[in-house]
């Protein structure tokens, strides 16, 4: 934007076309995984459009964190994007994923899925030819750095070992132990949607109605 009036750079960035906003949407690579890849003979740019998929970690603004997260969704025309585990409550206790801006993250393990996305790497790296060997060594030292630096992205699995008979016992036997008192009124709402209870009233109705549907 060359102008300097704030007046014409708001209307350009209201009215930029979805190409412009996918480049404005960037995120920087992790400095950590760009010099082990230089190492091994390989550059990054060093930032680039954030992708669903890729696995960020949030380093700025509220939900700071130190641990990875992947990105679930990207919205372009409100310039957000969405990560997996960053949620708030409404007042009828409703759980929505919370909007956080580009420039909030940064890319700990990219997505290469996209061919077009690709080219970055093709562009940086002239004089390395991607075959599926040399994709598959790049990708697993991404990983590799990932588990590394702030851990693999844990994925909640229900083993075979445990049947749904006893996945049941045991969550109707820690009901007792669940102390309602010190739970907030988004948490205890949370609970009685998962009862299929109403969800109305006051912190003091909410802990009777929970407490009344576990005797």
């Amino acid at each position: 934007m060359s102008s300097k009036q704030p007046r014409k750079q708001r209307l350009a960035r209201y009215t930029a076309p979805y190409h412009r906003r996918h480049r404005e949407m960037a995120a920087p690579i992790d400095r950590g995984l760009r010099e082990r890849q230089m190492g091994r003979g390989f550059m990054y740019p060093r930032s680039m459009a954030v992708r669903k998929g890729d696995r960020v970690m949030v380093v700025r603004g509220e939900g700071k964190s130190k641990s990875a997260t992947r990105i679930a969704k990207v919205d372009r025309k409100a310039r957000k994007i969405y990560v997996e585990g960053f949620t708030y409550f409404k007042s009828d206790g409703t759980e929505l994923q919370r909007p956080i801006d580009a420039s909030n993250v940064v890319i700990i393990n990219p997505d290469w899925s996209d061919m077009r996305r690709r080219k970055l790497l093709t562009r940086v790296n002239e004089s390395v030819e991607w075959t599926d060997e040399v994709i598959s060594d790049f990708e697993a030292a991404e990983d590799e750095y990932e588990a590394e630096t702030v851990g693999p992205i844990e994925e909640e699995e229900t083993t075979d070992e445990e049947t749904p008979e006893e996945i049941v016992e045991a969550e109707d036997s820690s009901i007792d132990d669940v102390d309602y008192d010190s739970m907030t009124v988004p948490q205890l709402k949370d609970a009685l949607k998962e009862k299929g209870m109403p969800v109305g009233g006051k912190k003091a109705d909410l802990i009777e109605r929970l407490k009344g549907g576990s005797e």
